[in-house]
């Protein structure tokens, strides 16, 4: 908030619909093993691979299923499932440029966590406000459910490969080369409701200043871009060496 806007008197107070956080926890979980899946062309590759090499992941994904907890009122499971696209070179002779293939893999999280709890349905006449809520129950499953489910989020920093190995088939394992990728992954959960809430109001967020207009020629807006000095020099090892990293320096 502005200066301004911050020593505006206080008007009034208004009641806006939010979704209230509960509950939440942070997680900082290494995946161990995760055992990639390939389509058929990547799969040659890699049952021709000598050995490879984990290029990037990144997190395609994630789902949940929220259950209640017996004899615990207000308290839920949550299951979280991330899905994973790794980016892999393979490389079948030693000197040669490797071949760029891509894996997928997910992985399992439980949590439990507080969400209150509710009997009320809730509708919305707006269809986009309303797809962020839990699907309300009707008929028999009504009765016989304890109240809607809160709704789980999850926020998922860059995800980090922290190892990647080529498991060649052998007399005693015949069958397709298998590569395993560890994961290390910080993220946070949390489990919400849409709630009235009543907040202090000032005035309404009228802009401030006006929209520029652009009237200079690509040579002049060019000038004004600051030069990107650090583009021209690598970084150091404190830096951030996570996937999202190297796709900017690429």
């Amino acid at each position: 908030m502005s200066e301004l806007n911050s020593n505006r008197a206080f008007k009034e107070a208004v009641c806006i619909d939010a979704m209230r956080v509960f509950d939440s926890c942070s997680s900082q979980d290494c995946l161990e093993d995760l055992t990639l899946t390939f389509d058929t062309a990547a799969q040659t590759l890699i049952d021709e691979a000598q050995y490879i090499k984990a290029k990037c992941i990144e997190t395609t994904g994630c789902s949940f299923v929220i259950d209640p907890v017996p004899f615990n009122r207000g308290f839920y499971t949550v299951d979280v499932t991330y899905s994973f696209r790794a980016e892999i070179e393979a490389y079948d002779t030693v000197g040669e440029p490797p071949m760029v293939v891509y894996g997928t893999t997910t992985a399992n999280k439980r949590v439990i966590l507080f969400g209150s709890d509710g009997s009320t349905q809730r509708f919305m006449s707006n269809s986009t406000a309303a797809a962020a809520l839990p699907a309300p129950t009707s008929g028999c499953a009504a009765c016989c459910d304890n109240g809607t489910l809160p709704v789980a989020g999850v926020s998922i920093a860059p995800p980090m490969c922290l190892d990647a190995n080529l498991i060649p088939n052998t007399a005693e394992q015949p069958g397709s080369n298998t590569v395993t990728i560890t994961i290390g992954i910080f993220a946070i959960i949390q489990l919400m409701r849409p709630v009235p809430i009543l907040i202090p109001a000032y005035d309404y967020g009228v802009p401030e200043s006006d929209c520029p207009t652009e009237s200079d020629t690509p040579c002049e807006l060019f000038s004004k871009i600051q030069f990107p000095t650090s583009e021209f020099f690598p970084q150091g090892l404190d830096n951030d060496q996570s996937c999202g990293s190297e796709k900017k320096q690429d």
